[in-house]
């Protein structure tokens, strides 16, 4: 049986990240066989790796992690149709179980709950040499983008949620001028480009005064930037003279959370995007909160994983980005490391990193 290298992590165990030979994935007619390029590693992969969650599939004693992953079609199946060897494909990450919505391809949208994510949840990831997949969960990537595909993953988050803010605000008629994006990592500046793309000033916070590549972003897409370690949250559509239509909050952070309650104008909506897991009170006026809320048509609604659509509108959007402000992209990646020299998640702690992308294989 053939062997290839693949990081491995004993769930619930932290520090238990051991790269070791493991069996390449043998496929049935079914499926494919993909060789993987490169890596993304995002907050998920360090949680994993701390031992916080993941789960291994039935009967296996370990995980291989990753699920953002880039890839080049080695070998295909007789059944399959659509794909071929040597093309650059992105597998999406979660796998629907048998609720209303995954049965209508929105796993994303699940129930159940009884979903498995790739690299996360019942299922081994893409931290290997190769992995195997049916052709349904692959998205085709044209060449051009062969240095930062693997990044469609995180885009994706953004994606569905800008798709789902568009959906929701059909309520009514609707001409969006001005977003905010609370939070400036790899999905925050992405939803940021996003909604650029879409026509809109958008206005991203962060606690910090200045970063060569996000500094990069907003020249290259007209976004402004404002440090909130300076201007209060909740001060800065008064202080720009804006009124804000759509707001979407990154940050994970509990505390500016409750202070994105307040930044959608009349009409508007705020679409929560981060995971805040840890308890946090807040004394909040809920009275007045309501009371804006009612009056002004206002909408609160919580976004979360993608599917495959959203994988697919990435697509389009990545060369869209790149049209717009070429190379942008690749900066976005600000550390590489070979698989063979990862060791453990501690370089995720490096909050001046915005992509760290293992490089695994070439085409």
């Amino acid at each position: 049986m053939e062997k290839m290298m693949a990081g491995t992590i004993v769930p619930e165990k932290k520090g238990s990240f051991e790269l070791k030979e493991v069996a390449v994935p043998e496929i049935n007619e079914d499926e494919v066989l993909v060789k993987v390029l490169k890596l993304g590693l995002d907050g998920t992969d360090r949680e994993i790796g701390e031992g916080l969650y993941g789960q291994a599939p039935e009967g296996q004693g370990y995980l291989i992690p990753g699920h953002e992953s880039l890839g080049v079609v080695e070998q295909v199946g007789k059944r399959v149709n659509g794909i071929s060897a040597g093309e650059l494909v992105v597998a999406t990450v979660r796998r629907p179980d048998d609720c209303i919505n995954c049965k209508s391809g929105e796993s994303d949208m699940c129930v159940k709950g009884d979903y498995k994510e790739r690299g996360i949840k019942g299922l081994d990831g893409y931290m290997a040499e190769y992995y195997k997949e049916r052709p349904e969960y692959l998205v085709r990537i044209p060449n051009g983008l062969s240095n930062v595909a693997m990044m469609l993953e995180p885009l994706s988050i953004a994606e569905k949620a800008v798709m789902e803010v568009f959906a929701v605000q059909k309520r009514m008629i609707w001409e969006p001028k001005t977003a905010m994006v609370l939070g400036t990592g790899t999905v925050g500046l992405f939803a940021a480009m996003l909604l650029r793309l879409r026509g809109l000033e958008v206005v991203s916070v962060d606690r910090t005064s200045s970063n060569p590549v996000k500094d990069r972003i907003y020249s290259g897409f007209g976004i402004t930037h404002v440090n909130s370690a300076e201007t209060p949250i909740a001060s800065i559509p008064e202080k720009l003279s804006k009124k804000i239509d759509v707001a979407v909050e990154l940050t994970g952070n509990p505390a500016a959370v409750a202070e994105a309650f307040s930044l959608p104008g009349i009409n508007g909506i705020l679409c929560l995007l981060s995971v805040t897991g840890e308890s946090y009170m807040y004394n909040m006026d809920i009275g007045r909160l309501n009371y804006d809320m009612v009056l002004g048509n206002k909408v609160v609604m919580g976004s979360v994983n993608s599917n495959i659509k959203h994988f697919l509108q990435g697509v389009e959007d990545m060369v869209a980005m790149e049209g717009k402000a070429s190379g942008v992209l690749e900066s976005m990646v600000t550390k590489r490391i070979k698989l063979a020299d990862f060791k453990d998640y501690s370089v995720l702690g490096d909050r001046s990193q915005i992509k760290v992308v293992l490089d695994i294989g070439s085409a």
